[in-house]
């Protein structure tokens, strides 16, 4: 009889898998009305001071690295006029992400000051990767449903994160003062970076409240054959937000995104999109927010005028990058590199060659982003101070800890799970360079000298 009960329920499990279910609903009549997103009317901190944050892939490498500058941003005060001492964290308006990255953006999102009571505990300092293993291989009702073809690894790794790392919310769960979080994959179809937005699922005509944060960022860090990509659906039923089809005439960068989206208009052509991790497209998590720069025909002006920030003076944009490096050790053997060694190698080098010109073109951009808001501002406003506005860029990375610390944590796996000790040093050294950064200092003198 026990045989029976046992097969009963292999059975019902491979008939459920058999079900494709997506994970992404279309929008609801009521959403469909919309002209822009809800943010551009409900978010905004009016605030002086705005601080934009990216984080990049590697793993737990990347989370804890990331977590380490959030927690050095929250130990550092600012203060904003006489009677007004804040953290610095507080003044953060967008985090951007991709792979490891994400972990810690969609956390902090969700749980706030939570982020630096739970999150070892949750994610960073857990053995998933060995739970994640165990059920690969040892339960047997996984089995059949891998058997079905319509259930993934990525899947049963949604279905963990979204349970035990965060608590079954969705994106409407996400904090009403919390930034602005941009969680980034990449669709293998089209070749294009995949924001989990309000943008990006108007193409697709999809509801993101309702939407898996655990999914999201199943998606954002599913690594490419190590994990199978995360599908959702291209919905019909509705155009994208009006400002979304305009024509940008001065910038072909916007041009080329622009056009990829487009696709997505073809239902029949593009009915599904398969999701891998965010770091194919861009590392860095920047490029994401270049193209919300882009939509509003690349001006910086308009762009904080959607985003409710015009009232702002100082802008920081602060890249969080825990990109590994080559292991030059290989040049120590006559010995062929295995297989492992040589993607690792193949991986990094594409990834550093990207990253470096990502840099430099955000650094190449500030300068006129800061001119279009000073221009923009005296010709809305004509205030005496429209002309104060200052934008700063810097990045965060491995090389500034020196020597022989730098190495050894650039060299670090990319893997979900790290030997405690690797954990602390990477939060370490993220909390000690946000505190001893150069950029970061001057950013606060200036504030408070306004």
């Amino acid at each position: 009889m026990k045989i029976f009960s046992i097969i009963f329920v292999f059975v019902l499990a491979l008939g459920c898998a058999n079900q494709v279910q997506f994970p992404n609903r279309p929008l609801s009549s009521e959403d469909l009305k919309l002209t822009v997103p809800k943010r551009f009317e409900q978010y905004g901190h009016n605030d002086d001071v705005s601080i934009i944050l990216t984080f990049s892939g590697g793993g737990t490498r990347a989370a804890a690295f990331a977590y380490g500058v959030m927690l050095g941003l929250k130990e550092t005060p600012v203060q904003l006029n006489s009677s007004s001492q804040v953290e610095l964290l507080s003044l953060v308006d967008v985090i951007s992400s991709v792979s490891g990255g994400s972990f810690t953006s969609a956390y902090y999102g969700l749980f706030g000051d939570k982020l630096f009571t739970d999150f070892e505990t949750d994610f960073l300092k857990t053995t998933l990767q060995s739970r994640l293993t165990r059920q690969l291989l040892i339960n047997p009702i996984n089995w059949f449903r891998f058997m079905s073809g319509n259930y993934s690894r990525s899947d049963l790794t949604a279905q963990h994160y979204q349970r035990y790392i965060f608590k079954d919310k969705t994106f409407a769960d996400m904090r009403s003062d919390a930034p602005l979080i941009m969680i980034n994959a990449t669709d293998i179809a089209t070749g294009t970076s995949f924001t989990f937005s309000d943008e990006h699922f108007r193409w697709l005509c999809s509801d993101l409240d309702k939407f898996p944060v655990g999914r999201a960022v199943t998606a954002s860090s599913a690594v490419p054959v190590l994990f199978s990509p995360v599908l959702i659906k291209n919905h019909g039923g509705c155009l994208p937000y009006e400002f979304q089809l305009e024509t940008v005439s001065d910038n072909q960068r916007y041009k080329q995104q622009a056009l990829v989206m487009r696709r997505f208009l073809d239902k029949e052509r593009f009915p599904y999109l398969h999701l891998v991790d965010g770091g194919v497209a861009d590392n860095l998590g920047v490029r994401a927010i270049l193209h919300q720069i882009y939509q509003q025909d690349n001006n910086f002006w308009q762009a904080l005028k959607a985003y409710h920030l015009t009232s702002t003076k100082k802008v920081l944009f602060l890249v969080v990058n825990a990109a590994a490096t080559l292991n030059h050790e290989l040049s120590q053997s006559a010995k062929t590199p295995g297989l492992s060694d040589t993607l690792n190698a193949v991986t990094t080098i594409q990834s550093q060659n990207y990253n470096a010109d990502t840099l430099d073109l955000l650094e190449l951009s500030a300068p006129k982003w800061q001119q279009q808001v000073r221009e923009g501002r005296c010709q809305e406003y004509f205030s005496q101070d429209c002309n104060d506005f200052g934008f700063y860029v810097t990045e965060l990375n491995f090389t500034q800890v020196g020597e022989p610390m730098a190495s050894e944590l650039a060299t670090i796996a990319t893997a979900l799970q790290l030997p405690g000790e690797q954990v602390d040093q990477l939060i370490a050294a993220g909390r000690s360079l946000t505190k001893k950064s150069t950029a970061i200092r001057r950013f606060v003198a200036e504030i408070e000298a306004q």
